[in-house]
């Protein structure tokens, strides 16, 4: 009674057009007055919820990135790439791609990517001759690899909630994200070659402007490899890496000489915004999801799922129902939070490995990211192209597609996942 309490009052908030954040806790505070609890019991949950030493690392990475934005270096990452694969049919967009893999190793969030990437992008492929829509498009689906690449915050988020080591759920979507990253490719590749797209030709490969841009690209290039190295090494929490990839990139800037008082202000501004936003995200949907464990609904659900079924991939297909529906409403970090309380249990129950259910579980909901209605990265890409909502759903299609693919082969290969975290930290 009281979850579905909390459920429709939070759809009627959402209808309102209250932000999710606030919604939630809306929703959970009147649910808690109906049933009679203790309403200093949120607070507490919600303060408990952030206390995770682990969680540090979420403001040092976002900082690290914004520090590394504010360098410009998101520019020199773009012209790299493009001097790498420009040579391809759709080499411009091709290197979109590539320049996603090297600034996900940097950012570690979708909705940074696509304003990062998204800002460069919408000028210079409709520049060489790409339609907007399509431009746009591309950058959606690039972002999706953002929480798939170290140093992930989604993944620092699922690690802590599901009690799974940090550094092996980042080498577990390694793979996975470099999978997506190649289909990608590979679509682009068909559309420009079978004409789907209107496309420039490709550009002849020069080695000397592909060194002349490895040179300036260096520094970033090497952010990623300085992360993921300090933490797979053991010399390094992920927590610590943040604090290195900080005294990187201020190393980098002084040394360059781009970061000014001024860019440096702005990037810890952006950063303390938006660590306060994720970290007011965690306490509200823990705290909801706690009221739905008091109530039983989490061993309910669970109870219900494996009576359909007791087999581990019957599981995941229907999870992964219940997530793209959920996805398709709410943002992705919430529905993350609130659905994983009332999986997990089911999943362990099953033997499935929790690292390889994090990878499905992430890919899963960033795909939202592109989904109508709520699809956060829809908006930005509207903003940034000015392209309709309708011919930029239209335009995705294709990539929607693809990334489902995707998503079907990383919950049939659960090797994909997890070869890298057996092989490294076993």
């Amino acid at each position: 009674m009281i979850s579905a309490l909390v459920i429709a009052l939070f759809l009627v908030f959402m209808l309102l057009r209250v932000p999710v954040s606030v919604a939630i806790a809306l929703a959970t505070i009147v649910a808690m007055l109906t049933g009679g609890y203790d309403l200093m019991m949120l607070p507490q949950r919600m303060a408990a919820s952030t206390q995770s030493i682990e969680l540090m690392a979420i403001p040092f990475f976002i900082l690290a990135a914004n520090l590394m934005t504010a360098l410009g270096i998101t520019r020199d990452i773009f012209d790299f790439a493009d001097a790498l694969v420009g040579a391809l049919r759709g080499g411009l967009a091709q290197a979109n791609v590539v320049a996603g893999i090297i600034f996900s190793g940097i950012s570690g969030a979708a909705v940074a990517d696509a304003a990062a990437l998204g800002a460069i992008s919408m000028k210079e492929l409709p520049k060489a001759g790409y339609e907007r829509p399509f431009s746009a498009a591309v950058v959606i689906a690039v972002s999706t690899l953002g929480p798939m690449m170290p140093p992930s915050i989604m993944m620092v988020i699922y690690a802590i909630t599901a009690e799974v080591s940090v550094a092996r759920m980042f080498l577990a979507g390694l793979l996975p994200g470099l999978l997506v990253a190649l289909m990608l490719m590979s679509l682009i590749y068909a559309m420009a070659r079978y004409g789907w797209i209107a496309s420039p030709p490709p550009k002849p490969f020069s080695l000397a402007r592909l060194w002349a841009k490895t040179k300036s690209a260096l520094p970033a290039l090497f952010m990623p490899l300085v992360i993921l190295r300090g933490i797979t090494s053991g010399w390094a929490t992920p927590t610590e890496a943040g604090v290195l990839a900080i005294l990187y990139a201020l190393g980098l800037g002084i040394v360059q000489r781009r970061l000014s008082p001024r860019r440096l202000f702005a990037a810890m501004r952006s950063s303390i915004e938006s660590t306060a936003l994720i970290m007011f995200i965690i306490a509200v949907s823990t705290a909801l999801a706690s009221l739905f464990i008091s109530e039983g609904t989490a061993g309910q659900i669970g109870g219900l799922i494996t009576s359909v079924s007791s087999n581990p991939l019957v599981f995941l297909l229907i999870a992964n129902g219940v997530l793209m529906v959920l996805g398709a409403v709410i943002e992705t970090l919430p529905a993350m939070l609130i659905t994983l309380p009332i999986l997990l249990p089911t999943a362990k129950a099953l033997g499935i490995d929790l690292l390889h259910f994090g990878v499905v579980v992430i890919f899963n909901l960033i795909v939202s990211i592109m989904t109508p209605p709520i699809g956060i990265g829809l908006y930005i890409l509207m903003a940034l192209s000015n392209v309709g909502f309708g011919r930029l759903v239209l335009a995705t299609i294709p990539f929607h597609l693809v990334l489902l693919v995707a998503l079907a082969i990383m919950i049939a290969f659960p090797a994909l996942s997890l070869y890298l975290p057996h092989l490294l930290m076993p």
